[in-house]
């Protein structure tokens, strides 16, 4: 499946699912949609397809431009992911479980896909998830290297 593809179709699919609850992916590219917690914390959910085209994997963490601007120059495409590989979303244990790799050979598949296994996993695991993170202060427990959490006190 061709990368503008694979884009634009999560945007036709996944969009409507993510945007009541506050994620816009207006003025990105890709598949990376976000939402502003507060002035200084995000929730990212990025669709991200892999090499070969054949499969992809969501990523779901938190960030904030207190990390660093190294962590956030390409905002809104792209940022560091501070969470590192617990960012991934498993379809059945949750997030941090070991990312599944999801088919998406062409468009049919992707979207039996989406509205099967991603969807539901989004709305389980993505929404608790994420109401677990309110604060920066709620970032630090989750971030992949200690050193981080010293840019957050």
């Amino acid at each position: 499946m061709r990368t503008d593809e694979f884009d634009s179709s999560i945007q036709r699919l996944v969009g409507p699912i993510v945007e009541p609850w506050g994620f816009t992916s207006t003025g990105g590219k890709g598949c990376s949609f976000r939402r502003q917690v507060s002035d200084d914390l995000f929730h990212f959910i990025v669709f991200d397809i892999k090499k070969n085209r054949q499969e992809f994997e969501v990523q779901v963490f938190p960030a904030t431009p207190k990390l660093g601007k190294d962590q956030w120059a390409g905002f809104p495409n792209f940022v560091g992911i501070p969470t590192g590989t617990e960012a991934g979303l498993n379809a059945k244990s949750g997030v941090g479980g070991g990312a599944s790799r999801f088919s998406c050979r062409d468009a049919a598949s992707l979207q039996t896909v989406v509205s099967r296994v991603v969807i539901p996993a989004l709305e389980t695991h993505v929404r608790s998830y994420f109401s677990s993170i309110q604060t920066i202060a709620d970032i630090i427990p989750v971030l992949e290297h200690a050193h981080l959490a010293e840019l957050l006190r």
